[in-house]
């Protein structure tokens, strides 16, 4: 389809989903298939607070906004675009899958590559961002705190023993 042929009512759909899509570091794509009202609320607070947006539009207005147009779309989808980071939507839709079993993931985004389903189901495993910072700091810190430890260990002996020495010479 070419944006010529959009229906000047859904054009606006369209350039809202197309700007949506460019400023996404991530787009996950969900059947959300029997979720019910109150749950499609809370999801959708869910996600605003991790800092992205949660759409149901119609798949052929998402993959004109997309310009990817070979995607496999069928069903009912929702679209849960990541605006802060590439993870945190993504990571709020699993956490409340685990308590809801739904919705499901189907494919997504990152950058120009698209996820397969078990793709985007282990990247949602992830731990966040600043546990990921914290144990690379950890790991880092790792070698030079033994390293000072070790030549810590190697003066303290000295000392205990010069002391030792010390302790018998006075006696």
């Amino acid at each position: 389809m070419s944006p010529k042929k959009i229906n000047p009512k859904k054009a606006s759909i369209v350039e809202n989903l197309t700007d949506l899509v460019s400023k996404s570091k991530s787009i996950a794509i969900v059947d959300y298939t029997g979720l019910k009202v109150n749950q499609a609320t809370e999801l959708r607070r869910t996600i605003k607070k991790a800092g992205g947006q949660f759409i149901v539009t119609k798949n052929t207005l998402f993959k004109i906004a997309s310009k990817n147009l070979d995607l496999d779309l069928t069903g009912l989808n929702a679209f849960i675009f990541s605006l802060s980071d590439e993870i945190s939507a993504i990571k709020a839709v699993y956490d409340f899958s685990k308590k809801n079993t739904l919705p499901v993931f189907k494919l997504g985004f990152l950058g120009d590559k698209v996820l397969s389903q078990n793709e985007i189901s282990s990247l949602a495993t992830l731990p966040s961002k600043d546990v990921l910072i914290s144990q690379t700091v950890s790991s880092l810190k790792s070698p030079l705190f033994n390293l000072a430890y070790s030549l810590n260990w190697n003066l303290s002996k000295l000392v205990r023993t010069l002391d030792a020495v010390r302790v018998s010479k006075s006696n």
